[in-house]
C-alpha cells in the first residue's frame, strides 16, 4: 500500500472515493484528536520513506528474491475496499470470508459478493444494513482478518428484533430510567443515539453496523498508526455510504430516522486504546464537545463525562493473559445501566479452558456475567476448523 501524504483533497461530502488510501486530511474528521493526527502523519511518513527504500532496492526485495507469489497473492484478493451486508436469512451475512466456502456458494451462487450479488440474497431481508470495509495491513493481533465473531455481532445489531433482544438488560434499564427518549418501535433501531464502543476492532465491522443503525461509535484498536488510520478511513467512507443511500431513499420518500442517524454517524471517532491503559481518551473521543447538541467549549471534566451505553469486543479473548487488562478497561468505561458484548470463537492458538476463563475473570472484576448460546457462522478461511467459526458470546453488566 501507498500511503497518500498529499493534504490537498477535498473533505466535500458528495466526493466520490476511489480505491486508494483516502489523504489524512479527509481523515482528520474521525480522529479523535489532533495529537493522534499528527502521530498518525508520522506513520504515514515512516511507511512513504520505507516504500521509497523498497522501492529504491526493489531488486533486493523479498517478492523479487522469491518469486512474484506476493504479487500474485494480491491480485488475488482483488479490490481493497470490501463489501459486507446484514442478513437475516442468512446467519453470515453476506461477505467477509473466502467464497470458495460451500455455505458461501449456497447463499451467493459463489461469487464474490458485490452490491448486486447482496441485494439478490438479501431481496426478502427487511432492516439490510450495507456497508464498506478494508483490512488494515499492520498484522499485530490479528486484525488483518475479518473473524466470525465480528460478523456475528454486527449480523445481530443490524436487526432490530434480534438487536433488541441481546441488549435486553441495558434497553429495559434504560425504559426504567426514562433515559434516551423514545421506546424502541418497529421504525426506530434500539441503537439510535446510543453510545457505542469497540475494542480490539481490526477492521471495524460491528462499529460500521451499528453507525448504519444511528449509534454513536467510537472504534479503538492497539496503537498501531496503520490499525488506527484504517479505521478512520472505514468511518468516513460508511457515512459517505450512508449520505448516498439517504439521497435515494430521499427520492423515494425517507424517514425522519434519516436524518437522526446521520447526526449520530457524523460523530464516529477512530481512537487507539491498549487494554488496561489510561481510558481517558477513548471517554474524550464520545464527550468531545462537537458532539454534543448543547452548546459547548470545552471538554467536561472527567467525572462528568458520559460512560458507553455498549461495548463489544469480537475475538479479543484468544490471548488469556490479556483478559484482565481487557476487563479493566471495559468496566471503567461501561455506564452503570451498560452492556458488553464480549464474542469470540475458539482457535486452539492456547488450551480452550483458558480461554473460557474470561467468565471466571469478569466474575471477579465485579461484572454480572450471562453466557448466551453460542452461534456456529462459517470460519474465515478454508483452512479453517468449524470451531473457529462457532461464536460464543458472554454478556457483561454492573450489578444494580
Amino acid at each position: 500500500m501507498t500511503i497518500s501524504t498529499d493534504n490537498s483533497s477535498s473533505s466535500d461530502p458528495s466526493s466520490k472515493f476511489n480505491d486508494e488510501p483516502l489523504p489524512l486530511e479527509t481523515l482528520k474528521p474521525w480522529i479523535s484528536s489532533q495529537e493522534f493526527v499528527e502521530w498518525i502523519q508520522k506513520g504515514d511518513e515512516k511507511q512513504a520513506a520505507l516504500e521509497a527504500e523498497m522501492k529504491e532496492n526493489e531488486v533486493y526485495n523479498a517478492a523479487n528474491l522469491f518469486g512474484s507469489t506476493l504479487d500474485e497473492e494480491f491480485e488475488q484478493k482483488g479490490n481493497r475496499i470490501q463489501q459486507w451486508t446484514s442478513s437475516a436469512i442468512h446467519i453470515d451475512g453476506i461477505g467477509g470470508f473466502d467464497h470458495h466456502h460451500k455455505e458461501d456458494t449456497r447463499t451467493i451462487g459463489g461469487e464474490s459478493s458485490s452490491s448486486a450479488a447482496a441485494a439478490a440474497a438479501t431481496s426478502n431481508d427487511t432492516h439490510v444494513v450495507q456497508l464498506e470495509f478494508f483490512l488494515s495491513e499492520s498484522y499485530q493481533g490479528f486484525g488483518d482478518t475479518l473473524w466470525s465473531s465480528a460478523r456475528y455481532v454486527a449480523n445481530v445489531l443490524a436487526n432490530p428484533e434480534q438487536c433488541q433482544e441481546i441488549l435486553a438488560p441495558y434497553l429495559e434499564r434504560r425504559q426504567e430510567r426514562g433515559n434516551k427518549g423514545e421506546d424502541y418501535s418497529e421504525n426506530r433501531h434500539p441503537l439510535l443515539g446510543t453510545s457505542v464502543l469497540e475494542i480490539g476492532a481490526g477492521a471495524g465491522v460491528p462499529s460500521w453496523s451499528a453507525m448504519h443503525c444511528g449509534a454513536r461509535v467510537v472504534c479503538t484498536d492497539l496503537a498501531d498508526t496503520n490499525r488506527i488510520r484504517s479505521i478512520a478511513e472505514c468511518a468516513c467512507r460508511n457515512y459517505r455510504k450512508m449520505l448516498e443511500q439517504e439521497e435515494q431513499n430521499n427520492s423515494s420518500g425517507g424517514s425522519d430516522d434519516d436524518s437522526e442517524r446521520l447526526h449520530f454517524a457524523e460523530q464516529a471517532r477512530a481512537c487507539p486504546h491498549d487494554w488496561g491503559s489510561d481510558v481517558q481518551p477513548v471517554l474524550h473521543a464520545l464527550n468531545h464537545p462537537s458532539n454534543k447538541k448543547e452548546e459547548a467549549t470545552s471538554q467536561p471534566a472527567s467525572d462528568e463525562m458520559e460512560l458507553f451505553d455498549v461495548v463489544l469486543a469480537a475475538d479479543c479473548c484468544y490471548m488469556p493473559w490479556t483478559h484482565d487488562e481487557m476487563l479493566d478497561s471495559i468496566y471503567k468505561v461501561m455506564s452503570p445501566i451498560g452492556v458488553a458484548l464480549i464474542c469470540f470463537a475458539l482457535h486452539d492458538n492456547t488450551d480452550d479452558n483458558d480461554v473460557w476463563k474470561i467468565v471466571d475473570r469478569a466474575k471477579n472484576r465485579g461484572f454480572v456475567v450471562e453466557t448466551l448460546p453460542s452461534t456456529q457462522l462459517t470460519p474465515p478461511t478454508t483452512h479453517m476448523e468449524a470451531k473457529q467459526g462457532l461464536v460464543h458470546t458472554v454478556r457483561l453488566s454492573k450489578p444494580q
